[in-house]
């Protein structure tokens, strides 16, 4: 019986990523549109890796991939189940907006005003 290496597939165009105690290579493809025949289709952070790896996440867990924090929406596997799929939200930073004195800007309801 022939048994391949999965890691050689991800080799050239992983990067490292994260989740809980598991680091493991992941190919990380970004967002993207493309328009045909008069259609707009988009596309998600998606992370293909080895199912034994990253296929027992769930929605809402949190991965680091190349440095950067996602969180989990979905978690696909493909074919004959050894790899998967990770549809990504990325976590952007929030700041808060201070003045020189370091203080929050809040507004009248008493909200701070944070940087998009």
């Amino acid at each position: 019986m022939f048994t391949e290496d999965l890691s050689i597939f991800l080799n050239d165009f992983g990067v490292s990523c994260t989740a809980g105690a598991i680091t493991a290579l992941g190919i990380l493809d970004m967002p993207g549109e493309t328009v045909s025949g008069g259609m707009v289709v988009t596309t998600e952070y998606m992370l293909t890796a080895k199912a034994s790896d990253f296929g027992d996440l769930l929605y809402g867990d949190n991965i680091s991939v190349d440095g950067q924090a996602y969180q989990v929406r979905e978690v696909l596997l493909l074919d004959d189940g050894k790899f998967c799929q990770l549809a990504l939200t990325l976590i952007t930073a929030v700041t808060l907006i201070t003045t020189l004195a370091s203080l929050s800007i809040t507004t009248l309801s008493g909200v701070p005003l944070r940087t998009l």
